[in-house]
């Protein structure tokens, strides 16, 4: 069961001990400070909004977390264990894993091709939710692009695939950079239903996403970053109301239209 600790009502101050914790994390680039002593968790089966403006500092936030960049301090921990001292490979091999926004894999393979490729990779976690290649293609509706080339498949079809291939690695926790980008409104639906799927299998989901309408609708709980710190940690229903997210990245006439 996850452990809440209230400290203060500033972003950061609550304390969630779950699947993953990043306590105090910071990246810099040179003179550049990309994340600024950041603190969150996100506990298993749970999928976290993390919004913010183009430089806020979210994907250099799943980089550094998934092991792909080294942090400058802080720390990160999995499922209680700190992953600081392992690069990526390893941290996969915890059920630590993560999507890119552009993922281009061979058009030439078949996507049932590149899901047998992936039961192959020899990074995957000893312990988290296991999958059949079969059982992935039923469940998330994959059947009949299993045998064409991924040239030839919708973009969503392509990302679902690129789910369906992390999912064969056993993960435990996941992290989605910009999943919809570039997908039509009908695929981003059945993408949503794949994220949950996962969530609802216990996985622990860090969704990165310009498109704050499916945020609100797959995530009950949201971070906004601003400048590499947290500005809001809470429900995004009370994210679209707070000032300072109006002001950084919203906007008080996008919301207006949310509402509306």
């Amino acid at each position: 069961m996850e452990t809440i600790v209230e400290s203060a009502s500033t972003p950061g101050a609550r304390l969630r001990h779950g699947a993953i914790e990043a306590r105090s994390l910071s990246k810099d680039f040179g003179g550049l400070k990309a994340l600024r002593n950041l603190d969150f968790s996100i506990a298993a089966g749970e999928i976290l909004g993390i919004l913010g403006p183009n430089g806020a500092g979210k994907s250099t936030l799943i980089n550094v977390v998934s092991g792909l960049i080294p942090a400058t301090s802080g720390s990160v921990m999995v499922h209680g264990e700190n992953v600081d001292s392992l690069d990526m490979a390893k941290r996969a091999r915890k059920g630590l894993f993560r999507t890119f926004q552009n993922t281009r894999p061979s058009e030439e393979l078949t996507g049932a091709e590149m899901l047998r490729l992936a039961t192959l990779t020899p990074n995957k976690a000893s312990a988290g939710v296991s999958y059949r290649m079969e059982d992935l293609l039923q469940t998330f509706g994959l059947q009949e692009f299993a045998g064409i080339t991924l040239r030839e498949s919708p973009y969503g079809v392509q990302k679902m695939f690129g789910l369906a291939a992390v999912a064969l690695c056993r993960p435990r926790v996941m992290f989605l950079d910009e999943p919809f980008q570039g997908v039509a409104d009908t695929e981003i639906a059945k993408l949503s239903g794949v994220i949950r799927h996962f969530a609802a299998a216990g996985v622990a989901i860090g969704l990165v996403e310009h498109n704050v309408r499916s945020v609100m609708d797959l995530c009950k709980r949201v971070i906004v970053l601003d400048s590499g710190g947290l500005i809001f940690e809470g429900l995004g229903s009370d994210a679209v109301q707070d000032p300072k997210v109006q002001e950084a990245y919203l906007g008080h006439r996008f919301v207006k239209a949310l509402n509306g």
